[in-house]
């Protein structure tokens, strides 16, 4: 049977033009697998965030997000987007898949020069399946964006080591400073670059004051001088940001001895190390243990020009996990979640691409493929946990159904009849799905501004009650949406007077959270 092939694989080695070919069908099949899943879970806070920031003019999204936790890059970007392709939820989640297609593609071609094209075609496989990859674009957030960006310096600093110019190096600080201005995390990536130049300096120099001038260098500098002065102007706003989520705390749950676990489970299956038992524990055991000590065979077998991009591509994929896992250690706030890994996810496909392709040189044909095959059908297997799971919260452990309560409302609703959210978290999720039949609102009274995302809601008055009593007078019943566990929504407006409730009974959680009930309300 090897023989049968043994033409046409040499017929595609010795054509590079097939390359596009591939590239072009893993662009399609990864693309075929987001779309498929793009509006099917409702919009979660944090898009609904950016779903509602984007109304405003671009200044005032400069000023509501210096008062949130990201920088406003990603966010600008959104509302072009969303002027082309409308604010639904396919507008509003396009544009991370078209920032992981190019992630993709970029991918590739950094691997090919770095690795050879085996390397990148596995790679290319993987990425095309990679569960959180194919998660986070589709979400409107600035995951898939940040991704680009980081593969995208790590390409002009390849380039910029090889060609000694100038241009490569000043893309690589403009890279730097727009991937600040995307999230604040990609700063663990240029860190992963520094341990990497730390890495090279030390091999290459033979004194210590030889190694720091290596480091150092006028081009390394040139290149964060640029990176600097392209993010400064948000540098105060930055550390403003970080200071008061270290002291008023955070969502994110603290790590532990299983936070690594947990990360690999999520990046082959997308699941918690708690849901990953029997068959599908064991192959992921066999395959970490396959992998354990292939990692140092394929290292030795690379060229010597290939060795340092072996280190490159190892430390970004590993340095941004464990410094963001020591900067969830007490006395700091917790925060780490993988969605913020992802641009070291990427990385980390091209890793195992690597380990796989060069670590087992020597293996028979069939023997080298087969944990190429299983660890893409552990992948799949996680896309199918990607459909089920949709917008599930992992770290609050609630699934967002808003859109389905909202819908199971305007299906009994009488045309006219507003309706008003218990939160203004709940609000930012519902106001997507707001008609002219059914238009949402929030009170005022019952708001506490405390948090800076709350801002455009604090200082603007769209959707806002601010005088209950002449709201009851021309709108005399409502429906209440809020998450109770049972009976009708919970109100402190003692006198509204319930009619009914409707329910959505979420088939994933199998419970009823998401609730609206119909009042009849008067002036107080």
């Amino acid at each position: 049977m090897i023989s049968y092939f043994s033409k046409p694989l040499t017929f595609l080695r010795t054509h590079r033009k097939f390359d596009v070919a591939f590239l072009f069908v893993a662009v399609a099949v990864f693309s075929t697998i987001t779309l498929l899943n793009i509006t099917n879970a409702a919009i979660w806070f944090d898009e609904a965030f950016s779903s509602y920031l984007i109304q405003f003019s671009f200044k005032d999204i400069f000023l509501y997000t210096a008062t949130d936790v990201h920088p406003p890059l990603y966010y600008w970007a959104l509302k072009i987007w969303t002027m082309l392709f409308g604010t639904g939820e396919f507008g509003l989640r396009s544009m991370s898949v078209v920032f992981a297609i190019l992630t993709i593609v970029m991918t590739f071609i950094l691997a090919r020069r770095l690795f050879g094209r085996k390397v990148a075609l596995v790679s290319l496989l993987f990425l095309s399946l990679s569960p959180l990859l194919v998660r986070y674009a589709d979400e409107a957030r600035m995951y898939t964006m940040a991704a680009f960006i980081v593969v995208s310096a790590t390409y002009a600093l390849v380039r910029a080591i090889d060609t000694h110019k100038r241009r490569w190096w000043v893309a690589y600080g403009v890279l730097i400073g727009l991937g600040m201005w995307t999230h604040y995390f990609t700063a663990l990536i240029w860190l992963a670059h520094w341990a990497w130049r730390g890495w090279l300096s030390y091999k290459e120099g033979s004194s210590f004051k030889q190694r720091i001038k290596l480091f150092f260098s006028r081009s390394w500098i040139l290149a964060h001088v640029v990176g600097i002065a392209v993010f400064s102007p948000w540098i105060y706003f930055m550390i403003r940001q970080l200071g008061i989520v270290q002291a008023g705390g955070f969502w994110i749950g603290p790590v532990g001895v299983d936070t690594p676990v947990n990360f690999l489970t999520n990046v082959f299956y997308y699941l918690e190390h708690g849901q990953v038992q029997s068959l599908i524990a064991l192959i992921l055991l066999v395959i970490l243990v396959l992998l354990t000590p292939l990692i140092s065979r394929a290292y030795r077998s690379l060229s010597q020009s290939e060795k340092p991009h072996f280190m490159l591509v190892a430390m970004i994929a590993w340095v941004p996990g464990v410094l963001l896992f020591l900067a969830s250690l007490p006395p700091l706030r917790p925060s780490y979640v993988e969605r913020y890994l992802i641009p070291a996810v990427v990385m980390f496909m091209v890793l195992l691409a690597v380990v796989l392709v060069v670590g087992t040189k020597k293996w028979r044909p069939i023997w080298r493929a087969l944990p190429i095959v299983v660890i893409a059908g552990m992948m799949i297997f996680g896309i199918t946990n990607v459909y089920k799971y949709g917008n599930y919260n992992k770290n609050t452990n609630v699934h967002i159904v808003t859109r389905e309560v909202i819908q199971e409302v305007q299906k009994v609703a009488t045309v006219g009849q507003p309706i008003i959210t218990t939160s203004p978290w709940l609000f930012y999720e519902a106001i997507p799905y707001a008609t002219t039949d059914h238009p949402i609102y929030f009170i005022d009274a019952d708001t506490e501004y405390i948090y800076g995302s709350l801002d455009m809601l604090r200082t603007n008055d769209m959707h806002k009650i601010k005088d209950l009593d002449a709201f009851a007078k021309q709108h005399p019943t409502i429906w209440y949406l809020g998450q109770d566990d049972n009976g009708d929504v919970d109100t402190t407006h003692d006198s509204w007077d319930a009619i009914r409730t409707v329910v959505y009974n979420d088939p994933l959680v199998n419970k009823a959270d998401y609730r609206a009930t119909e009042y009849r309300i008067s002036a107080e």
